[in-house]
């Protein structure tokens, strides 16, 4: 679900960047939805009732903090940096929590586990994408920036992109490779 909603925000950002129009709006909307499904999806591997509790009330919290943000604070044609800070602060901690709530249940290494790759998939492109996406938006207001900004925040994005897929291709073919095998 999360790979279609993606795809179809890159698809109207696209659309909409290829005319000169402001694009970001989609960006506010996409942040909210990113933040629910990830936050949902880790909900299943981790162990602890009280971490899991924290986790669905963070959903609502965190659209309505998202919202308040894009509506008064930020703006909906600026990038939602603080909003994804805040994201991606949350996934982080998610991530670091999902992985020591691993728990082996054969005798396969740790990196032979699909949700290893699930994690850490989600890990680093937030690790990768945090720092600079809370600083996007006064970089590029400095016109001096502005060019060297874009290119570097898609260079960012796309590498960030790439290792996302990746490890999200290999936690794929583990998960398809463990229920093809017989236990």
């Amino acid at each position: 679900m999360l790979l279609l909603i993606s795809i179809i925000t890159e698809a109207i950002v696209e659309v909409y960047m290829s005319k000169g129009l402001n694009y970001y709006k989609f960006y506010h909307i996409f942040n909210i939805l990113e933040y629910s499904l990830i936050t949902l999806s880790f909900i299943e591997g981790i162990n602890l009732k009280p971490v899991k509790r924290l986790m669905l009330y963070s959903i609502p919290v965190f659209i309505s903090a998202a919202l308040f943000i894009g509506l008064t604070v930020q703006g909906w044609e600026q990038m939602p940096s603080i909003s994804n800070s805040i994201e991606g602060l949350l996934i982080i901690t998610w991530c670091i929590i999902a992985l020591w709530c691993i728990e082996p249940n054969d005798d396969r290494s740790i990196f032979r586990q699909p949700s290893f790759w699930f994690i850490m998939a989600f890990f680093i492109y937030f690790i990768c994408t945090l720092p600079f996406n809370g600083i996007f938006n006064y970089l590029i207001t400095v016109k001096a920036h502005y060019n060297k900004t874009k290119a570097l925040f898609s260079l960012i994005n796309s590498v960030s992109n790439y290792l996302l897929y990746i490890f999200l291709l290999i936690g794929f073919s583990l998960y398809r490779w463990k229920k093809s095998t017989p236990q």
